[in-house]
């Protein structure tokens, strides 16, 4: 059984990110832009930890939530994300994605 790191989702994190904010924290279209700040969307601490939780599954890597800030943007998250796909050699792996969909 193949266990290596492979992203199985296809999907781009910057817009996961926009849209996981617009469907659980009804951030409005307009205001979920790269450049914005977890601090100009009014996501608090405990919003912010709920999203690194949520791409951590969803990429199936190790997003270390210490990383999270009021000041860290959209596009800086989804670079995070970016760098630990890089790191984890793609996401989850294909053993991993089936079991979790």
């Amino acid at each position: 059984m193949d266990t290596a790191p492979v992203d199985t989702t296809g999907e781009d994190p910057l817009d996961f990110v926009t849209r996981y904010l617009q469907r659980e924290f009804q951030v409005p279209a307009h205001e979920a832009r790269p450049e914005a700040t977890f601090s100009s969307l009014a996501l608090d601490s405990i919003a912010q930890v709920e999203l690194f939780v949520t791409l951590s599954d969803h990429y199936g890597i190790e997003l270390d939530d210490s990383h999270a800030s009021d000041q860290l943007t959209l596009r800086q998250t989804a670079e995070l994300v970016h760098d630990e796909l890089g790191r984890a050699g793609g996401g989850r792996t294909a053993s991993t994605a089936t079991a979790r969909d």
